[in-house]
């Protein structure tokens, strides 16, 4: 059975964490599927947002401690080494596409998995989720999850407790924090998704790229050096020609050219919520 899961429905490319017998714990192999099927749908043509999920009762319980371990104590390094920058260069691939990514989380999350929490732009916690940076338990750090969180999620000082604590929170407190954007019931998971998804067929993909690119091109910098950029990216879609006939579709009472409907054949939620336990259908 194939550690990752990939298909392309109605112009998604869903991608599926599948090793739930193991908590989907991220091994080297793993990441390498992943960062294929990653690779593979940002690629395609055909596809317009991502859909990132997993099988079994918990998204994911982080990296494969007790193998690196393993491989570090025979004096040969490569595979841990290889294995953190795979991960690296899987959080980096979701950062950086010019799709929006959207994370479905359902059961536990613990340490590398919050990273793929972190680095996706939209993240749908059921309610019942949980997330654990427990990492200084084992004598380690969160490091590769730490420049997502903090970019991204939630101020340093928030960060710092989380690590240091290592507590367990709730998908509600989750949301408090800002680790995650909503948290929906089991059983309104799939219809939440899929209005996600329509609304992000219905936008501009270069808009939606834009809208990615320069939020990450803002973080860091001051509000005056913010607007200086603004204005300049802001007159140059202006004056692209498919924001002008964008803009024209929708005063003649049409639809722009981007505009697409969603229909998936299956089911967003692998349980619980329209899917069926035990594997995506």
């Amino acid at each position: 059975m194939a550690l990752i899961e990939q298909y392309v429905d109605s112009r998604v490319a869903v991608i599926t964490l599948n090793d739930g017998e193991h908590g989907n714990l991220l091994r080297p192999e793993g990441l390498e599927e992943l960062l294929a099927a990653l690779d593979r749908s940002l690629k395609d043509p055909n596809v317009r947002a991502v859909l990132l999920r997993s099988n079994g009762p918990d998204f994911c319980l982080g990296m494969d401690l007790a193998r690196l371990a393993a491989s570090a104590s025979q004096a040969s390094q490569a595979e841990a080494e290889n294995a953190v920058a795979r991960y690296a260069a899987v959080l980096q691939a979701i950062f950086s596409a010019a799709l929006p990514v959207v994370c479905l989380v359902e059961g536990e999350v613990k340490a590398g998995g919050a990273g793929l929490v972190c680095a996706c732009d939209i993240v749908v916690a059921l309610e019942g989720s949980s997330f654990e940076l427990g990492e200084v338990i084992f004598g380690l750090i969160p490091a590769n999850v730490l420049p997502y969180m903090l970019a991204l999620r939630m101020p340093p000082q928030k960060a710092r407790y989380l690590v240091l604590s290592s507590r367990r929170i709730s998908a509600s407190e989750a949301l408090r924090l800002n680790l995650v954007d909503e948290v929906v019931p089991g059983g309104d998971a799939e219809h939440r998704v899929r209005e996600i998804f329509k609304r992000l067929l219905c936008s501009s993909p270069r808009a939606l790229a834009a809208a990615k690119e320069f939020t990450g091109e803002l973080i860091g910098r001051t509000p005056e050096e913010g607007s200086v950029l603004a204005r300049g990216r802001l007159l140059e879609m202006m004056r692209d020609p498919s924001t002008v006939e964008g803009v024209k579709a929708f005063q003649d009472g049409n639809v722009p050219a981007w505009f697409s409907r969603f229909r998936p054949e299956r089911p967003l939620t692998c349980s619980g919520g329209g899917g069926e336990k035990g594997g995506p259908r």
